[in-house]
């Protein structure tokens, strides 16, 4: 079975989309696409028919939609993006890492506090 062949879709494969159908199945245009392929090479790798044209498989879009999420929602570099997909990061552990790590950060801050005032208190003490 050819590529052309393969993206009309079969039983025994999964189907696979085009540029257009990816783009409206990820809310992502297609030049953000072509740009996010050049960019991160290697990452988004759509199959391509006999005549050049890109074909996207369901694995495929759910990196898209990754991307999109880590780039256009959490501002992230596309370098930063990929390499929480590759490392299997879900978005939503995503969010609760970063509240953990902002508790973590007021309790040294805390702390911190704390030790510098024993500090100041014994300063003044011997004074």
């Amino acid at each position: 079975m050819n590529m052309d062949e393969r993206a009309q879709g079969s039983s025994l494969e999964e189907r696979l989309y085009s540029i257009k159908e990816a783009s409206e199945l990820t809310d992502v245009p297609p030049h953000t696409l072509r740009f996010w392929e050049r960019k991160i090479p290697g990452f988004l790798r759509p199959d391509r028919t006999d005549g050049g044209q890109r074909r996207y498989s369901g694995t495929c879009l759910a990196k898209i939609r990754k991307l999109d999420y880590y780039v256009n929602h959490k501002g992230m570099s596309l370098v930063g993006a990929r390499r929480m997909i590759e490392e299997g990061v879900e978005p939503d552990s995503v969010e609760r890492e970063l509240k953990d790590r902002i508790l973590a950060d007021k309790r040294v801050r805390q702390a911190v506090d704390e030790i510098v005032e024993l500090i100041r208190k014994k300063i003044l003490e011997e004074a």
